[in-house]
């Protein structure tokens, strides 16, 4: 199956989980619905460790997957963070920026570079960015300005450079240590629970007012982390198959699904625009795909 086939499947997987976790999140705080998510998505792994060998990789490799999945724990609790305290199509945005980071990233970490082409398709992506930015009443430059300089959007902006690195080792792992994507799949959630759970115990909550309190939200949680396995896994595959920046530039059409989806159903603002400005970043992938075998 094509790459781009896998990468788009990823994309619509993830704007769902985004749309149902924006649901959640009017309930339930970043770090509790983080928690839960990981820990229903690590009980429906389990059947990984049941059906492979998952301590037949080498210790060193075991260490990326541990640091890797520290860093896109992060990522993924700074995600929730800004959804829990912006508007969907305000927050997913900037994370359009991730293949450029992504492919800078790469470039100082495994020497992967990409062509003029698919430069013009990621500085396409951040046009569009742009787009889904800007206000009627804005100067030129006031939506860069404010990107930068608008604490509402530091928490996307910390996890747009751990998802790069990360999603750097993803590539590193399933393509060059030659990874069963499912292990690195259960390692990562063994991580994300231990993390969050820690957290969770730092800030001395408890755990029965946290089920109390979800109960209502525990369908919408659940689908979420059907979802988040099914978005992670396919995000996987496909970095097997492409250059990661690139997985990750298709992946990020989700911006589009999210945010117009997202948006009718919260009644968000300025839809028209934001969907013009998603087409672009769709326009990009194709773009991007000018080069690719």
């Amino acid at each position: 199956m094509s790459w781009f086939i896998i990468a788009s499947c990823s994309a619509l997987l993830s704007a769902a989980a985004a749309v149902i976790q924006k649901k959640v999140l009017f309930r339930l705080n970043a770090l509790e619905f983080s928690l839960m998510v990981s820990v229903i998505i690590l009980m429906f792994s389990l059947f990984i460790p049941l059906s492979m060998d998952v301590t037949s990789i080498a210790p060193s490799t075991l260490l990326i997957i541990v640091g890797k999945s520290l860093l896109g724990g992060a990522a993924f609790l700074l995600v929730m963070m800004s959804l829990e305290h912006n508007q969907i199509s305000t927050a997913l945005p900037i994370l359009g920026m991730t293949p450029a980071v992504t492919a800078l990233a790469a470039l100082l970490i495994i020497g992967e570079a990409l062509h003029q082409w698919e430069w013009l398709g990621i500085g396409m992506m951040m046009a569009g960015t742009y787009i889904l930015e800007k206000r009627p009443a804005q100067k030129f430059f006031q939506p860069v300005k404010e990107l930068f300089r608008s604490k509402d959007h530091y928490y996307m902006y910390g996890a747009l450079c751990l998802f790069a690195v990360s999603s750097v080792f993803d590539k590193l792992l399933v393509s060059g240590y030659k990874t069963d994507p499912l292990i690195v799949l259960f390692y990562q959630h063994l991580v994300y629970c231990a993390m969050f759970g820690a957290l969770f115990v730092m800030r001395r909550q408890q755990v029965h007012a946290l089920v109390q309190k979800s109960a209502g939200e525990l369908p919408f949680v659940v689908a979420v982390a059907l979802l988040t396995i099914a978005y992670r896994f396919t995000q996987l595959e496909a970095t097997i198959l492409a250059p990661v920046a690139l997985v990750l530039a298709v992946k990020r059409t989700s911006i589009l699904y999210a945010s117009f989806y997202g948006g009718k159903i919260f009644s968000e603002e300025r839809l028209a625009q934001k969907l013009i400005g998603g087409a672009l970043i769709v326009g990009a992938g194709f773009i991007i795909l000018r080069n690719v075998g």
